[in-house]
């Protein structure tokens, strides 16, 4: 009797603790939008990284300081789709650099199979053209499927260039190698996850900076250790990491996470008095609704075509703008108060004809700021707006100029049903 418990204790540890397996199911797709956060005290992180085998992590000490929204799209409703058809796109920048060598609205893209998870290239937008720089040795972050124990070598090869001039270059080239390590559960501020299990994957290259005067090569040695369940489709838990002479040097941790009202203390929002107009004439007044008021302003307007008017500038809190060329510009504010920061952004928000008002195709109406406390704009003038909460329920909000509030918002998808320009939509807003 002792020996059939003994076999049946052992049946039920296994399949309690038993090994997953990782396959493309598990990577993130298009439309998926997944919160996580930053740890602000990451003393003690690095401890727990050498564990092996059979193992169990405790980082439930972890704080977060900023939070963010990994969201995944598809290529199709990103300006790159002609670079990466059918492909799954992560925004990871608004804009990098300066002057005339901006970039903007720069996407990650990807794609999955029964065999590979892997980065195939970067688009970006330049003087308001969309562009793409793809890998020339595509990196395959994860090698599908995989199980404890497996352990691979790829080799990765990207190069980014402007199209025109011979400005600069940037060149990443080297080796991604994967190592799974361990396998158990792993309790972070978020939950417990029952069966996981451990990726270390170490990226050694050169990156190579080539100017018209000169060229310049720095080695790159990173280390990642990602945890990965079946549960979700980020890791669970990442560590950014160096090691110098032997020891791990911590320099960031992610985690998935709920959304947390306190963490970030601001919300940064705005309305604007018109959505259309015609250049070098109209003027329209930004009215900035950021919580709590003492904020801190940024404005900026792609393109840049922009001139602000009555001594306002792109720091005012309610900033007065006139726009100098026709087409369409999207609206950021990002808002600051000590460590805290929250943007919002409004793509293609304002339309500007040359002798004549200019209005969107309906294609480009859209809700902002996606996600939304409860409070949301449209990009269009409407005549009649419903909405409604998933199930179908029709939900109260009160109207205040272009604004329009849900009452008692709770979390949530909603539909919001309205008439534009004589033509119906419904389009999908998410509360948190």
């Amino acid at each position: 009797m002792r020996f059939i418990l003994l076999i049946l204790s052992c049946v039920i540890f296994i399949s309690v603790n038993g090994q997953i397996t990782i396959t493309n199911a598990h990577m993130p797709s298009a439309n998926d939008t997944i919160r996580y956060s930053r740890a602000a005290n990451i003393t003690g992180v690095s401890a727990l990284l050498n564990k092996k085998g059979n193992t169990s992590w405790d980082f439930s000490f972890l704080n977060s300081t900023t939070q963010d929204v990994y969201s995944y799209k598809s290529s199709f409703s990103t300006p790159y789709a002609f670079y990466f058809i059918n492909k799954v796109g992560l925004k990871t920048a608004d804009s990098l650099g300066i002057s005339i060598l901006q970039f903007k609205n720069i996407y990650t893209f990807y794609t999955k199979s029964t065999s590979v998870f892997k980065a195939l290239g970067l688009g970006y937008s330049y003087s308001s053209i969309p562009l793409a720089a793809n890998y020339i040795d595509e990196d395959e972050i994860y090698k599908l499927p995989l199980n404890y124990g497996d352990s691979t070598v790829s080799t990765f090869d990207f190069k980014f260039e402007l199209p025109v001039g011979s400005f600069f270059s940037v060149r990443q080239k080297g080796t991604r190698t994967n190592v799974v390590q361990a396998y158990g559960s792993i309790t972070t501020p978020y939950k417990t996850y029952a069966n996981t299990i451990l990726v270390k994957s170490i990226v050694k290259g050169i990156d190579s900076l080539t100017t018209q005067i000169t060229s310049l090569g720095l080695p790159r040695t990173q280390i990642n250790y990602k945890w990965l369940s079946t549960d979700e489709k980020i890791p669970v838990l990442e560590v950014v990491a160096t090691e110098i002479n032997g020891n791990i040097i911590v320099q960031q941790v992610l985690y998935r996470d709920a959304y947390k009202g306190i963490p970030n203390l601001v919300n940064a929002s705005f309305i604007v008095n018109s959505t259309a107009g015609i250049e070098n004439k109209d003027v329209f007044t930004f009215t900035n609704k950021t919580t709590p008021t003492i904020a801190s302003s940024s404005w900026s307007f792609s393109p840049n075509n922009v001139k602000f008017m009555n001594g306002t500038s792109a720091t005012s809190k309610n900033p007065q703008v006139q726009f100098t060329a026709a087409g369409l510009y999207t609206v950021k504010l990002k808002s600051t108060m000590a460590t805290f920061v929250n943007d919002t952004i409004a793509t293609n928000l304002i339309s500007i004809g040359a002798n004549k008002v200019y209005k969107p195709n309906l294609g480009a109406v859209i809700i902002f700021p996606q996600p939304c406390n409860g409070s949301f704009q449209l990009v269009t003038p409407v005549s009649k707006i419903k909405i409604y909460s998933i199930d179908g329920r029709e939900v109260n909000f009160s109207t205040e100029g272009n604004m329009h509030s849900i009452t008692n918002a709770k979390p949530g998808i909603y539909l919001v049903d309205f008439t534009s320009n004589g033509q119906s939509h419904i389009q999908k807003l998410i509360v948190e």
